[in-house]
């Protein structure tokens, strides 16, 4: 019989393209997160927002488009909201931030300038941090005991920290033409017109060294934020506004976006921005780890200022139309779980106990185990014996909201008996 050597690659070539499919689809579907998007507001004159574990604060405003607001917290595990301040002296555009039990925030209450606060959710008590009046920006930053923040006090626009367990404050930059600040750990990063007022640069400051290191020199730079080692910004670079971002250990610049793009902020891998591209802004999200690029919103209203911490999203949101006052919402991601798991031994006599520790990733919720004997459990890490001698199967499936994946080990435990005591000894 002649065979067809041409149709045989061909069906070859099939087999392989559909697995190579099946695996992408399964790739893509492990990596697409599930978004569960939640409503934090519903005054509608809410303001920037920020976010750090189970908490959210943001400005809030008595008319749209108004100044006079006050700061909010909600508490997403108790689902609860505290209004942290009363005095109605949180201007437009001075947004809060959060870290740990800390808010911080910039506040007119002493007259035509603005001082920075904080609010310690732990001791319920407020402290002026400033007394200048002269803080700058539409938010101070902080991380740990370090509050930061652009300051003008003589006359043009510094760098400015503050340590709260010194109670100490810094004086970061003398060029006069600093913007508004991040900072992580030892860095603090900004976006500085030192060259002239139309050519801002990212610059760094590195709190341990003491040495300030310029970032980037395309001179279009706005926005920044820091994560670990990764700075990004907004930059004008090619005549639109796009998100960069620079790696500080690689000394690697990335573009991550080319349509226009702006407000970015980073966590982790995952990097947020709103776009800018015709009609409304919407929320988007790149991870770095495997450079895929997803919208995080899909309503049609105007979304701007996104946050970041963890798995949660934040930002505010026109719903009902730019001409409408605005609300705080949130996505949750939740990804594809992947199931695994490990034994603390896999082979042995009967009786055999057996502990079982999942590792599965994803972050599941519930688990089910088969053990391949007949019994099973929805433990996380369950303890089971086996009383017979034979092979067994084990099966875990892990789920969470986005859904289930399962891993079957064959014959991965062995349990044999031992019919002759004493026939194996030291000496043999």
């Amino acid at each position: 019989m002649k065979t067809n050597k041409k149709s045989h690659s061909l069906a070859l070539a099939s087999v392989a393209l559909i697995l190579f499919l099946v695996l992408v689809s399964s790739a893509a579907s492990a990596a697409t997160p599930k978004i569960t998007e939640t409503r934090i507001t519903t005054n509608g004159i809410a303001g920037g927002t920020a976010i750090y574990g189970n908490r959210i604060v943001w400005a809030d405003y008595p008319t749209t488009f108004g100044y006079n607001g006050d700061i909010y917290m909600y508490d997403i595990s108790t689902k609860k909201e505290t209004r942290i301040t009363s005095n109605g002296s949180v201007g437009v555009y001075q947004y809060p931030a959060i870290y740990g039990n800390r808010i911080v925030w910039a506040d007119n209450r002493n007259g035509n300038g603005s001082d920075i606060y904080m609010y310690d959710l732990s001791t319920k008590k407020e402290t002026r941090i400033t007394t200048h009046e002269s803080a700058v920006g539409m938010n101070p930053a902080i991380y740990g005991d370090r509050i930061v923040w652009s300051d003008s006090r003589n006359r043009n626009e510094d760098i400015y920290m503050y340590d709260l367990s010194t109670k100490k404050e810094t004086r970061i930059t003398n060029h006069g033409s600093a913007g508004t600040p991040d900072i992580y750990g030892n860095r603090i990063v900004w976006p500085d017109s030192l060259n002239g007022w139309k050519n801002s640069d990212i610059y760094m400051y590195d709190l341990s060294t003491k040495k300030e290191t310029r970032i980037t020199n395309h001179k279009s730079a706005i926005e920044t934020a820091i994560y670990g080692d990764r700075i990004v910004w907004t930059d004008s670079l090619n005549g639109v506004y796009n998100i960069y971002m620079y790696d500080i250990s690689t000394h690697k610049e990335t573009q991550i976006t080319s349509k226009g793009a702006v407000a970015p902020d980073i966590y982790g891998d995952r990097v947020v921005w709103d776009d800018e591209g015709i009609g409304p802004r919407h929320i988007y999200m790149y991870n770095i780890s495997d450079s895929t690029k997803i919208r995080i919103t899909t309503n049609d209203s105007e979304q701007e200022g996104p946050k970041i911490y963890g798995d949660r999203i934040v930002w505010i949101d026109w719903r009902s139309g730019m001409d409408n006052p605005s609300d705080i919402y949130m996505a949750t991601l939740s990804y594809f779980p992947t199931a695994d798991f490990s034994a603390s031994k896999t082979s042995g006599n009967a009786p055999l106990t057996i502990a079982f520790t999942d590792k599965s990733t994803g972050t599941p919720t519930s688990w089910k185990w088969t053990f391949g004997d007949g019994t099973s459990s929805t433990k996380q890490n369950p303890t089971h014996k086996y009383s017979k001698a034979g092979n067994y199967t084990v099966i875990l499936t892990a789920t969470n909201d986005a859904g289930s994946n399962t891993k079957t080990l064959k014959n991965y435990i062995k349990v044999t008996t031992n019919t002759r005591p004493g026939i194996y000894s030291k000496n043999k």
